[in-house]
């Protein structure tokens, strides 16, 4: 018997990515940020929601994208609840909500890339290959990265 899990899709760069809905606090369209002056370069800013401070994180950045282009629509903020609280997640586009069956889908590759950490695995849909962002341990890796000085 298969499952269903319901995904918040987005896009980045020329990827189809995902978040389990559960994971998802709220979408925000491009908010004013406040810059962190020697922050780490994934730290695109800080924002206010409703009176809660949220650290703004370009996921393209973490993920070895190159910059979004100047002439670009504004990037999207989709806030997920973390071990570390609220923090939000710069995409280029969200998409929908969609269900898919966990027949397709397929754990990351045993073989270690820079940013497979950051997945739990892909959906293999019809058309295109949805790849599942793993919320709790990407914002581990990411704060772990964010608070640590070289």
């Amino acid at each position: 018997m298969s499952k269903v899990e319901t995904i918040c899709t987005f896009s980045l760069d020329n990827l189809f990515l995902g978040i389990a809905v559960g994971d998802v606090h709220e979408i925000l369209l491009a908010q004013p940020l406040t810059p962190v002056p020697l922050g780490h370069p994934f730290v695109a800013g800080l924002m206010n929601v409703r009176g809660q401070i949220v650290v703004v994180v370009d996921l393209r950045l973490v993920l070895n994208l190159p910059p979004r282009a100047e002439s670009a629509p504004a990037p999207v903020n989709i806030i997920v609840r973390s071990s570390h609280g609220l923090v939000s997640l710069l995409v280029d586009q969200v998409g929908g909500v969609m269900e898919v069956d966990s027949r397709v889908f397929a754990p990351p590759e045993a073989s270690p890339t820079e940013t497979q950490k950051f997945f739990r695995g892909a959906y293999q849909l019809p058309k295109q290959l949805l790849l599942i962002f793993d919320t709790l341990g990407a914002m581990d890796l990411i704060v772990s990265q964010v608070t640590t000085r070289p």
